[in-house]
């Protein structure tokens, strides 16, 4: 057996463990999708009551957050008349990371048989779909999209599985690199899990995290009836949306068997929502403000980002999402530079992606860097990023001039 993945942040620990940051300079953590860019108007009250911390929660969670959730999807993805008419089912989770991991599961599940059922899954990753996967033996075949409207890597990676898979996994917008795929491509990668008699999951926490147009949701494609009926769930959270990782609050969606095979696990195996919580994510999930005003913070962070890294090899804004995917020569050497001369941490990508058929690792020669945090913070931290040179050490373009 294969040794279990281990998580991208204690790897991080461990590659700065016994390294001081230089006296003077504040630490700003730049590794950590943790968004400070909006505080949502939390009442205190809600999780103040202390009946709700005694009792067990309501499985299935309150009416008034499933409310809110068909509510928001309505909003969002114009999807009233599938949810309406039974096409499109919710469920809580408790936050995407256990939901994600027990989606693989229940979908290896139906594939057991001669050798482990494939996952194929995008690469750069979200290190849960790796864990996931081979955790219930399953394993994981990458695909990477350079292009994220041609979906041909997805097609490979079937193919390099045998034509068959328990679930494709698909990450919109994209975690770490931002990218967004558009409708035609969503309807594809549908075709293509159809064919190989696949799951399709769709991790969308980032859907609201742009600062453009909004991504396409898959279930507006399900609404509209034209995407190919597939096995499908779609995972929100408010960890991302609202800057509320710490509820550990979030829903599935999809179409009602599958939703309801992950509610039946959930609801005997896993964690339901205790009541303050659902009433706190029943007024995030009501509320577009906060999430509006994330995404002008966003805006002006990536702004920022042009004015001070523009001249930096290799810079490119992200399509969504607050993660700047960095070109570098050596991302664990980079990554110990700037926490041992400027007190910055970002995460090497190497630690987010796995080695593909051909032994190389997409993620490396990497740097992920969260713009998440306010104006000044930001603008600090950015110009030290600019004037360590990080890239300097890249082959290709000669280094910005210290300014």
């Amino acid at each position: 057996m294969s040794s279990p993945v281990r998580s991208a942040f204690a790897r991080l620990r461990e590659l700065l463990d016994g390294i001081s940051p230089p006296d003077g300079l504040d630490h700003v953590q730049l590794h950590l999708g943790e968004s400070r860019l909006a505080t949502p108007a939390i009442e205190p009250a809600l999780l103040a009551e202390p009946a709700g911390w005694t009792r067990y929660p309501q499985l299935g969670g309150s009416a008034e957050l499933r409310a809110a959730y068909t509510g928001w999807l309505e909003r969002r993805f114009g999807v009233g008349e599938s949810l309406g008419d039974g096409r499109t089912a919710v469920e809580p989770t408790p936050g995407t990371k256990q939901a994600v991991a027990v989606a693989i599961a229940l979908a290896t599940a139906r594939h057991r048989g001669a050798g482990a059922p494939s996952v194929i899954m995008p690469n750069p990753y979200y290190p849960t779909y790796r864990a996931g996967a081979e955790a219930v033996g399953a394993r994981p075949v990458f695909y990477t999209l350079d292009r994220p409207g041609d979906i041909s890597p997805v097609e490979a990676s079937v193919h390099a599985a045998g034509g068959r898979a328990a679930a494709i996994v698909v990450c919109n917008p994209g975690n770490p690199r931002g990218e967004i795929l558009p409708s035609d491509a969503l309807r594809a990668l549908a075709k293509t899990a159809a064919v190989a008699g696949a799951w399709l999951i769709v991790d969308e926490c980032y859907t609201d995290v742009s600062y453009g147009p909004l991504p396409t949701g898959y279930l507006s494609l399900v609404a509209e009836d034209s995407v190919e009926p597939v096995p499908h769930l779609v995972l929100h959270s408010l960890s991302k949306r609202s800057g509320a990782p710490g509820l550990r609050s979030g829903f599935a969606a999809g179409d009602p068997a599958s939703v309801a095979a992950y509610a039946d696990y959930n609801r005997a195996c896993g964690v339901s929502t205790p009541a303050p919580v659902n009433a706190v994510a029943t007024a995030l999930w009501s509320d577009d403000e906060h999430v509006s005003a994330a995404r002008s913070g966003l805006a002006a962070n990536w702004a920022l980002a042009d004015e001070l890294l523009r001249e930096v090899p290799g810079y490119r804004r992200a399509d969504a999402g607050f993660f700047l995917w960095l070109p570098v020569a050596d991302d664990e050497e980079i990554a110990r530079r700037l926490w041992r001369e400027h007190a910055l941490t970002v995460m090497p990508g190497r630690y987010l992606a796995g080695e593909g058929a051909d032994g190389t690792n997409p993620g490396a020669g990497h740097v992920r860097i969260a713009l998440v945090h306010g104006e000044p913070l930001m603008r600090e931290a950015l110009t030290r990023l600019r004037d360590a040179q990080a890239p300097a050490t890249t082959a290709g373009p000669a280094p910005a001039k210290e300014r």
